[in-house]
């Protein structure tokens, strides 16, 4: 398995694709039900403002398979973003991710913004019930 980063940058206001990002929200939970490790939350302003885009960060076999996946997304299928889709390879940090070869990471170790946000998040150390440590990751939609 890798990492992919999916970015996008809205094409419509927030008002317009309300019903498009309640369909992603609904889909990205879907996955996770499924099985897929997959995260995805809004990016924002330095005052904390969304409304500009989104990134979502899943894992997959390989780029082909993640891209047939984002293919998927309500907002891409729509028409509602311009996006770009990158294979991640964590290098240093303390967002702990594991080792995806070798079977590290379990679903549900990468939080929700929502989850994020319940826990106290944004840009603060929040400690999950799993034990897992996540810097610096606002809260969300």
């Amino acid at each position: 398995m890798a990492w992919f980063i999916k970015t996008e940058t809205f094409r419509l206001p927030r008002l317009q694709l309300q019903a498009h990002l309640q369909a992603h929200h609904a889909w990205v939970a879907e996955l996770r039900q499924q099985g897929v490790v997959i995260t995805s939350g809004y990016l924002v302003d330095q005052a904390g403002r969304p409304g500009g885009g989104g990134l979502l960060l899943l894992a997959a076999d390989d780029y082909a398979a993640a891209e047939a996946l984002v293919l998927q997304d309500p907002l891409i299928a729509n028409g509602c973003v311009d996006w770009q889709l990158q294979g991640w390879i964590p290098a240093v940090g303390d967002l702990a991710v594991g080792d995806l070869a070798a079977g590290d990471l379990a679903v549900g170790d990468l939080a929700s913004a929502a989850d994020v946000a319940a826990e106290g998040g944004g840009g603060k150390t929040v400690t999950f019930s799993d034990g897992n440590r996540n810097h610096g990751i606002g809260a969300g939609g």
